[in-house]
């Protein structure tokens, strides 16, 4: 029997584990903070299977962001959902102009240091970043951009619920990402960036999301008081753009 192109695109049985193992971490994190899966997972899974990427985590991505949601729906702010969104519209349909003409590491290299200059301010005067209308249209554009681009996008609109209790960014974040991440695929798929091995590699990481989300939940009543989080969103910021600095600076090495 002749083998179906998509699956003979598949990685191995080797990478496909220690793909995994990345995710199952990356949903254990995001399970408890709201925030983590890309950041957790996204380098392992880029420098294993960097042709299986950004489909295949963005289809994750979108899977383990419905199960938060639905986990703490009554806690979402849906005033903040619904302005942040429509920045993330507006920063998808860029990011599907930009992805075609600026380079990745580029990329990278600025939206880390978007965010490690918001997160200084924060440290100095946590009240510096008022939740507006705002604030979250501009950190769903920002999160639409790199999101699409780089996987890696949830440190920006986290950031502006950095204050708030548990509950609250779990909920609110788990349907801002839902939302996005589907936006994220669509926009690939207008533009022919999201070939079926992507998606059928993402669908194999799906069980490792389910397991990852499913040990969450003891973890997450310890994060719960506002003062945690904040400092648990904070620290998680500033390893996303580090994680981005290296990423662009190795690229550009290459290149």
């Amino acid at each position: 029997m002749r083998e179906l192109p998509v699956l003979a695109c598949m990685p191995g049985l080797p990478v496909l584990a220690c793909a995994s193992a990345a995710v199952f971490l990356g949903a254990l994190v995001q399970g408890s903070l709201g925030v983590g899966l890309a950041l957790v997972s996204a380098p392992v899974v880029q420098i294993a299977t960097p042709d299986l990427m950004p489909g295949s985590l963005l289809l994750v991505a979108a899977v383990l962001a419905a199960l938060g949601a639905v986990r703490e729906l009554s806690h979402t702010d849906w005033y903040g959902v619904s302005w942040a969104l429509a920045g993330r519209i507006a920063g998808t349909a860029v990011a599907s102009y930009v992805i075609l003409v600026v380079s990745g590491p580029t990329l990278d290299l600025l939206s880390a240091g978007i965010t490690l200059g918001v997160v200084s301010l924060l440290a100095f005067d946590p009240a510096r970043l008022a939740r507006n209308r705002g604030t979250l249209i501009a950190s769903g554009a920002v999160a639409g951009l790199t999101g699409t681009t780089s996987s890696i996008g949830g440190p920006f609109i986290a950031l502006v619920y950095h204050q708030e209790p548990g509950p609250t960014v779990r909920g609110t974040l788990g349907v801002f990402y839902t939302a996005g991440a589907l936006l994220s695929l669509g926009s690939l798929t207008v533009v022919g960036r999201l070939p079926g091995e992507q998606l059928a590699f993402g669908a194999l990481l799906l069980p490792a999301v389910v397991a990852g989300f499913a040990l969450s939940g003891p973890v997450r009543r310890q994060v719960d008081d506002s003062g945690r989080m904040r400092g648990a969103v904070l620290a998680l910021a500033v390893a996303a753009a580090l994680v981005l600095i290296v990423r662009g600076l190795v690229a550009l090495r290459a290149g």
